[in-house]
């Protein structure tokens, strides 16, 4: 019988984190799951959900922590929620996988003072999210068998792009290093530039403002004198207002699938839009093709929800 294989690049971790002295345990099962495309979290104490798929255009970053009372979690969870307050473009997500009567106890501990007020725990049932992304076990903490503390951060598409596994419970990701790590990841080209729509001089949108379609629910033509790169892509605006808005959030005005007809991509095709067939859902610009024969928009709309989803897969394969 065959072994089971190994991703290379969840071997290296594993290896790696075996070198610096940590215990690993993982079930074949967990090493062979894939991170979900989307999930749903409830934060017992407030019945807030969090829904990765509505976070689209952000970053978001997955906090896992300790199972059963934890000062250093407490102490990680209130200097993100202090320091990212004003941060508009990521999205922290505090998991724990106790009960939900231990966690409303120990978000009452979180939120002690006005700064805290409105931060939300979240509750990963039996660590299945944890196990999902591939969290380490084996960790040995107050008596019990835990998952070790880690953070996965995800791109505005919902890829990870970078994970952090503390040694033991006083290893933690400092905000500070934290937002070092992001501005590294954001001014690096993006490694999907090559399956992206765009026109010469790797010029977005055809030329059209981001930040119309989503303030303005209108398709504006930028000017070439008032533009940016993004990461390897240049975006023209129609006003100097609008470039300041990209510049302080780029990745909330970027457009879906690349900038490729959404409806196409939902069957796994990359096909030409006009930059004035869109539409704007929970904080997404989704972009159409269109032509005097057909306009892939009343396709989508007879659909919405699935075609979403379909489309969402196809775009995460393009990139594996």
């Amino acid at each position: 019988m065959k072994s089971p294989c190994l991703p290379a690049s969840r071997f290296l971790r594993s290896l790696l984190a075996l070198a610096a002295g940590m215990t690993l345990f993982a079930p074949l099962s967990r090493l062979n799951a894939a991170p979900p495309a989307d999930f749903t979290v409830e934060a017992p104490a407030t019945g807030q959900h969090f829904k990765l798929s509505e976070a689209r255009g952000k970053y978001v970053a997955l906090h896992f922590l300790l199972q059963t009372e934890c000062p250093y979690c407490l102490k990680h969870t209130r200097d993100y929620a202090v320091k990212s307050k004003d941060v508009t473009d990521v999205v922290h997500v505090f998991l724990k996988p106790d009960d939900s009567e231990a966690i409303k106890k120990w978000s009452d501990a979180a939120n002690r003072g006005d700064d805290f007020a409105d931060l939300s725990i979240f509750r990963d049932p039996e660590a299945k999210l944890a196990d999902q992304y591939g969290i380490p076990g084996g960790f040995k903490f107050h008596g019990q068998t835990v998952h070790y503390p880690a953070l996965v951060l995800l791109n505005p598409a919902g890829r990870e792009v970078f994970r952090y596994l503390g040694r033991d419970n006083t290893d933690r990701y400092s905000y500070e290093q934290f937002t070092a790590k992001l501005a590294e990841l954001k001014s690096k080209p993006s490694v999907g530039l090559p399956h992206y729509n765009l026109g010469p001089d790797h010029l977005a949108l055809s030329g059209y403002d981001p930040v119309g379609y989503l303030t303005e629910n209108k398709a504006l033509k930028g000017q070439k004198t008032i533009s940016t790169s993004h990461r390897g892509v240049t975006y023209y605006f129609a006003s100097e207002d609008h470039r300041k808005a990209f510049l302080q959030a780029p990745d909330r005005y970027l457009p879906t699938y690349g900038g490729w007809c959404a409806t196409a991509m939902a069957k796994g095709e990359k096909v030409e839009i006009d930059p004035t067939n869109f539409k704007v859902t929970n904080g997404r610009l989704f972009l159409f093709f269109k032509a005097f024969y057909a306009n892939a928009i009343k396709d989508w709309n007879r659909d919405e929800a699935n075609q979403t989803q379909r489309a969402d897969a196809h775009w995460k394969e393009i990139f594996r």
